[in-house]
């Protein structure tokens, strides 16, 4: 059977793609190997969700050669044109947008442009990278040209988005004006910045996408022992695991009264926080950095409280700020995010918004899950079809392998709602149930290989 017959399999809680071309080399699956020929018992390496977990993503259709378009991809001088689709953003959002439309639309011109060089990578493998060993290089699926040809559309790397002409359908680029039919924002966020003093504040790290890791992993390998997390959210406690698995010495700084307060229940959050500290990670909770200064090639912190210690790094992961200039300056509606109804249709009917940046009912779904039935719901609509996306609380994977979990909440809830089911050497069972209606859950451990079932049971 040729390479042509391969099929891919998509994790929805971490965005992995299994393609059967590629394999899993990592875990023993050799290149070529079939879907049905992996044990039963393979996980999703990102997150550890089962085998039957995957869901099979749809081929590209096929169309004859006399009725498909050739698109230059990268280094093409497109300008667009009124009957373009133009993506902006080449994150995972970027590119499963893409590759939702092409799927359903053989024919339509597509043009994505980026401000980075369009690398395509599973963005949750980053937290996990470390301990493994995984360079930077080594988490990139595809470089862009590559993937722009596999879903024949256009690609503009390194392409600055300046402004966006919405009278004239037309974006302004560092590299000329391209004109557009239909508009899809995919800006994403970025990380926050905090108020620290200090004369060593431009050393702190923020790790938000490839590049940024690569500069993280360079910083380690300058005789870096003691690292400083600022932030337990669910990057922070996840970089921690990760870190202190590869052998530093990590600690965690966060004005909260545990990891992952506002996710998990009060008691797995704990659970957490012991692990971790049995392991060397120095938890200091219910304060803040107020200084970062260079001290005989040490930085020295000083926290809220006047307490102080010396790190070799700072690692922020105070959380994410969507990226909304470019939607302000256009005159686009925005809330916590830029505004969609549920077609992911902006204030303009021309204009699109997905992933990060996107607020539904004036919420963002900032995880990897809604993605792709927000590109679905993209693609659906262009095509003239319905598919909305419907505004669930996601099912969040949190890749801290000394206690896996998996969580799904409502928006507005309590610690005070869970209800424990089970708390055993197979891990922890929470329920959030609302007149006898399940509507979260939370599990941990073995346990959580039972998330997808649970998930779809919450929203059958």
């Amino acid at each position: 059977m040729n390479s042509t017959a391969y099929k891919r399999w998509i994790c929805d809680a971490c965005g992995y793609i299994y393609d059967e071309a590629k394999g899993d080399p990592a875990d023993g699956l050799a290149p070529g190997t079939r879907y049905e020929d992996i044990p039963d018992d393979w996980q999703c390496p990102l997150c550890g969700l089962m085998k039957s977990d995957l869901r099979l993503l749809p081929d590209t259709p096929a169309v004859p050669a006399s009725k498909t378009k050739s698109f230059k991809t990268a280094g093409s001088k497109s300008r667009g044109g009124s009957d373009y689709v133009v993506i902006i953003g080449a994150g995972m959002a970027g590119w499963s947008v893409a590759d939702a439309i092409r799927q359903r639309d053989p024919e339509r011109p597509i043009l994505l442009v980026s401000a980075c060089k369009g690398q395509v990578y599973t963005k949750p493998s980053i937290s996990l990278a470390i301990s493994q060993g995984r360079s930077a290089d080594d988490l990139v699926d595809s470089d862009a040209a590559s993937r722009a040809a596999e879903l024949n559309i256009q690609v503009k790397p390194e392409t600055r988005v300046l402004k966006i002409d919405t009278a004239r359908k037309r974006v302004t680029t560092t590299k000329g004006g391209i004109e557009y039919g239909k508009l899809i924002l995919a800006l994403g966020a970025y990380q926050r910045e905090l108020a620290i003093e200090g004369d060593a504040v431009d050393s702190v790290l923020r790790v938000n996408d490839l590049l940024s890791f690569k500069k993280l992993q360079h910083r380690l390998q300058d005789c870096v022992k003691d690292v400083t997390i600022i932030g337990a959210g669910l990057i922070g406690s996840e970089f921690a695991d990760d870190l202190n698995r590869a052998g530093y010495q990590v600690a965690v700084v966060d004005p909260a009264n545990r990891p992952l307060e506002g996710l998990l229940p009060g008691l797995m959050a704990l659970e957490l926080q012991e692990r971790l500290a049995v392991k060397g990670v120095d938890w200091n909770f219910g304060v803040t950095v107020k200084r970062i200064d260079n001290d005989a090639g040490k930085l020295r912190v000083e926290l809220s409280d006047g307490s102080t210690f010396t790190t070799d790094l700072v690692l922020s992961a105070a959380g994410l700020v969507t990226n909304l200039q470019l939607a302000k300056k256009s005159g686009l509606s925005v809330d916590a995010g830029i505004a969609v109804d549920n077609d992911m249709r902006t204030s303009n009917p021309d204009i699109y918004a997905i992933g990060d940046c996107a607020s539904v009912d004036g919420r963002s779904f900032a995880y990897i899950e809604p993605i792709h039935r927000q590109a679905d719901a993209i693609a659906a609509d262009l095509v003239g079809e319905h598919e909305r996306f419907m505004p669930i609380p996601p099912m969040v994977k949190i890749k801290t392998q000394s206690m896996p979990m998996t969580v799904c909440r409502p928006v507005s809830s309590d610690d005070e709602e869970w209800q424990m089911v089970t708390n055993n050497k197979d891990g922890c069972h929470f329920d959030m149930v609302n007149e006898n209606n399940l509507i979260g859950f939370a599990l941990s451990d073995v346990l959580s290989s039972d998330a997808t079932s649970y998930y779809r049971k919450l929203n059958a």
